[in-house]
């Protein structure tokens, strides 16, 4: 099975000041489906919890705007084509949050998601970019997750040669963006850059699959890598 990468359904943004629960929208994966969900939180720092029909995990976080702001991305296994509303409960105050939920198959992860590598950059600067630790492998699958502090409605492009944009969702008091996008096959670059003008405050990753029946799964000392990936490369 090729590795694909699609919506579970629209994202969602929220401007509100409390602690209470950003719910997602309702949306149908397909049995086997990986589910990636990556959350933007304004005004808070501290890991929240993911519910929604199935066992849902942290995978990694990354900040933004001095530290002020999180990424928190989450990973579930979908076991069956049941409809599942996402739900991050928000561990203390903040002052907004957005939710991308992506649908990933035809990696080598089913129940987790196998990672050859993953690297975040934060900065101020336009056309955010990040160095990868070494080069993508071309047969790979690549999800790209960006977020900046400004609401304009349409100001993000994928880096060049990409396959396409998932979300681009935006809110206002305080301006913040998230955007998630992907290429099923092709990187092989370490520089990962994409077009954004705005100078404002931002944070991205990229993270690099490894397509079905290609992943290691043990290096040789008993341990696995990134979540069941290879850990040396």
């Amino acid at each position: 099975m090729a590795f694909a990468v699609a919506a579970l359904a629209a994202a969602s943004a929220n401007t509100t000041n409390n602690a209470a629960n950003h719910t997602g929208t309702a949306g149908t994966p397909a049995s086997g489906d990986l589910l990636l969900a990556a959350i933007q939180v304004s005004g808070n720092t501290a890991v929240g919890t993911m519910s929604g029909t199935w066992s849902w995990k942290f995978l990694t976080s990354f900040p933004k705007n001095g530290g002020a702001d999180t990424v928190f991305i989450f990973y579930a296994a979908a076991t069956a084509a049941t409809s599942t509303t996402p739900v991050y409960a928000i561990s203390g105050n903040s002052t907004g949050s957005a939710m991308s939920v992506l649908r990933i198959t035809g990696g080598d992860g089913t129940t987790q998601p196998y990672l050859r590598q993953f690297k975040t950059a934060i900065g101020t600067t336009a056309n955010p970019a990040v160095t990868m630790d070494t080069a993508i492998l071309t047969g790979n699958g690549v999800v790209g997750i960006a977020s900046n502090t400004t609401n304009s409605a349409v100001q993000w492009t994928q880096p060049a040669s990409w396959s396409g944009e998932i979300h681009e969702v935006t809110y206002a008091t305080p301006a913040a963006s998230l955007q998630t996008c992907y290429r099923i096959s092709g990187e092989t670059g370490t520089t990962i850059t994409w077009t954004n003008a705005n100078v404002t405050a931002w944070g991205i990753i990229v993270m690099e699959f490894y397509i079905a029946g290609t992943g290691i799964t043990e290096d040789g000392s008993g341990g696995t890598g990134y979540f069941g990936g290879a850990s040396s490369i």
